[in-house]
């Protein structure tokens, strides 16, 4: 009898194990999905996912090569607003490599005082190739080191960067929202804009920060305002695609159309669209796609096809996929082999766009394995 009770007891305690599990994945969250609408932004922006006590003032502990500087942008007047807050964002601005190679010896030698926040701002209109406004990818922050070593490396090609956390990630303040995301971009582009008259303006986004580009430029393009040129880093081309493909999709894909009901459509249904094939046709200005084949979080297929929308728009589009022999998968692209030379190519076709004598618009496709 004793046997037979542990025996029952091991199998009862297998049965929790095995199905309660199952019962989280398949009931609980589908019912959170339909119940809870903060649960469902959170599970797509992953803004939660950091690391915390981080001190965002010091960039050179981050790994930032050049002089630069942590400041907070308020955004006075916004439409979006967090419960009944204007958010204010976090935001690096990281100064081009000869610049400030320059600056620091004349702080070391005496000649110059240590820069001050007016001055930053006047630099971003001085001595550079442009300014890039960096948009990242859902979860953690702009002191993630792919992200660092992609701020170096646009510095050493002389351009000033600035990489914004959106509202509710990082040291910003307020929650994410599509729309929130949107017009966290559109503040940061006006305040290049505004202090940067002279300069030609670039948009790179990575990952999720592309659907925030592709819907920004697009309206950008529809005010009459776009950027010089866009970067898109590891992109996909809609939501449904995307979720469908994402790794942690992976337990629920056999539920099919119901998938989609349970969990798509739940995410549209709260405001959350990032259609980026359908945004990308208004695009007016040069748009550089970047790709893995071996990503492993956005398959390189779905970079493809916005290639693919972009290109039967006649939007002047260059895509470049990285073999999967390089090993960048999602977050790596930036160690990607002649990446600067693909940069400088597509930077001074930008800068030909705006003269009188455009050149030709373009499709490009490209591999590279070496």
């Amino acid at each position: 009898m004793g046997s037979c009770s542990l025996a029952f007891a091991i199998l009862r305690r297998s049965f929790y194990l095995a199905v309660l599990p199952l019962a989280g994945l398949y009931v609980l969250v589908p019912l959170l999905f339909q119940t809870v609408p903060e649960f469902m932004q959170h599970a797509f922006f992953l803004n939660f996912v950091k690391v915390p006590f981080l001190d965002y003032t010091n960039l050179t502990y981050h790994g930032v090569a050049h002089l630069g500087r942590n400041f907070r942008l308020p955004e006075i007047g916004a439409r979006v607003l967090c419960k009944g807050e204007e958010p204010v964002l976090g935001v690096w601005h990281v100064l081009p490599a000869s610049l400030s190679r320059r600056l620091e010896a004349e702080i070391e030698a005496g000649t110059r005082k240590p820069l001050t926040d007016a001055d930053y701002e006047a630099l971003l209109d001085a001595e550079s190739h442009g300014v890039v406004v960096y948009f990242h990818g859902n979860s953690f922050d702009r002191t993630n080191a792919h992200r660092v070593d992609l701020y170096n490396r646009l510095a050493d090609l002389d351009f000033h960067v600035l990489a914004i956390d959106y509202r509710g990630y990082g040291d910003s303040t307020g929650f994410p929202s599509e729309d929130g995301l949107i017009e966290d971009a559109h503040f940061i582009y006006n305040y290049a804009r505004a202090r940067a008259p002279t300069k030609n303006i670039y948009v790179w986004g990575h990952s999720m920060g592309t659907g925030v580009s592709a819907r920004f430029v697009a309206e950008l393009s529809d005010l009459g305002i776009p950027p010089v040129g866009t970067v898109l880093e590891s992109p996909f081309n809609n939501l449904h695609d995307v979720v469908t493909h994402h790794p942690l999709s992976r337990p629920y894909r056999w539920l099919g159309e119901r998938f989609n009901r349970l969990i798509v459509d739940r995410w549209v249904d709260s405001g959350l669209v990032m259609h980026s094939d359908e945004r990308i046709v208004k695009h007016k200005a040069p748009l550089l796609i970047l790709h893995a084949a071996d990503d492993h979080i956005i398959p390189v297929k779905l970079g493809k096809k916005l290639f693919e929308a972009a290109d039967k728009a006649g939007v002047d589009v260059k895509y470049v996929e990285f073999e999967a022999n390089l090993g960048l998968r999602h977050k790596f692209i930036h160690k990607a082999p002649h990446l600067a030379d693909i940069l400088k190519e597509f930077f001074q076709r930008c800068e030909a766009f705006t003269t009188s004598r455009k050149p030709t618009k373009r499709h490009e496709e490209v591999h590279i394995d070496a």
